[in-house]
Formats: structure tokens, C-alpha cells, sequence
């Protein structure tokens, strides 16, 4: 918030003392706090997950820069998951607004930490369509809410069968830059 205050009073200062060809805007980054959700898995001998949430962007950056966005890029997503389990997961995919934005397979030892597209994990493989979705969402005056549904199977040669309390995350992070100057 200091930041923001003391932007605005350069830019009051600079238009008031001789600066009046100040017409370029001025851009600022806003992270978003993650798009995130967990999914729980199905218990049992045919593991499987399928869930939906609905996310207002909104609500990720502070109130003031909201009808301000003029572009977003999305910098990364990550996949990890939660409990102990010796199989694979197999065939996980994640949708925006029932867009493909990523699919995911390899052993669950491996989405302990998480894959990351930034990271160069070859365990995620991003969807363009589900990134172009995700990049128009966030530069609509006001963001609209977003749905991000996952989905997926968990597998076992002599697996016994699944335990209770395992989950798949997703996190979509992304950045708007503001025009603060409007």
C-alpha cells in the first residue's frame, strides 16, 4: 500500500511542476496469489479423482488495481501431490473454463515436490488453449470468475489399494500489470 501512495504522489508531483507531456502510463506488475485447489482421491481399489471450484480472480490482488489490468501472462503452474502412496498417477488432467490447461503422469514419488512448468518438469505438459483462456480471463475489465476442474486415476502394479487422505494440487500463478496512471 506504501508503494502504491508514494506512486501516486510522484505522478501528482510530476504533472503539477512542469511535466504536463506525462502521457505514457504507468505500469505496474500485480501478482496473483495462486490459482489453487486440491482434489481429493478416492479411496479404494479404482482411485480416482474429478473436482471443480470456481475462483474469483478478483479477490487475489488488492481491490484498487482491479479495473485497472491491462495485460497478464501466466509465469507458471505447479502439480504436487499430498500423502504417501507407492503407484503412479496416470492421465491427470487440469481444465480452465473447460479448456485443456495442462496434463500430468509419473509416479506419485515424483509429484511429492512439485512439477513445475517453469521448472522444465517433463511430468507437466501445458495446453495453449487452456493458457490462452487463462491470459483472456485475466485481462477482462472485471475479471471474471474462473472454474479449474482436475481430473485423474491413480495406478499400481501390486498396489494394495489406495489409502484415505491423498490429494492432487494445482497452482496457477500469474501476474497483471496495472496501468496506474487511469
Amino acid at each position: 500500500m506504501k508503494t502504491k501512495l508514494l506512486l501516486v504522489a510522484l505522478f501528482v508531483a510530476m504533472t503539477t511542476t512542469g511535466f504536463e507531456c506525462f502521457n505514457d502510463p504507468i505500469i505496474v506488475s500485480i501478482d496473483l496469489t495462486p490459482f489453487s485447489k486440491c482434489y481429493d482421491i478416492n479411496p479404494g481399489p479404482n482411485p480416482s479423482y474429478n473436482g471443480i471450484a470456481t475462483i474469483d480472480p478478483n479477490t487475489l490482488m488488492d481491490e484498487s488495481y482491479r479495473d485497472k489490468v491491462v495485460d497478464a501472462r501466466v509465469y507458471d503452474i505447479t502439480v504436487q501431490v499430498g500423502g504417501t502412496f507407492s503407484g503412479s498417477v496416470t492421465v491427470g488432467q487440469v481444465f480452465i473454463n473447460d479448456f485443456l490447461l495442462l496434463s500430468y503422469s509419473g509416479t506419485w514419488a515424483e509429484f511429492s515436490t512439485p512439477q513445475s512448468l517453469l521448472g522444465g518438469s517433463t511430468h507437466v505438459t501445458p495446453q495453449s488453449a487452456g493458457v490462452q483462456e487463462l491470459i483472456r480471463v485475466l485481462k477482462q475489465k472485471p475479471i471474471p470468475p474462473v472454474t479449474l476442474r482436475s481430473s485423474g486415476t491413480l495406478v499400481g502394479v501390486g498396489v494394495p489399494p489406495v489409502p484415505a487422505g491423498l490429494s492432487v494440487c494445482v497452482n496457477v500463478y500469474a501476474q497483471a500489470d496495472g496501468d496506474i496512471k487511469n
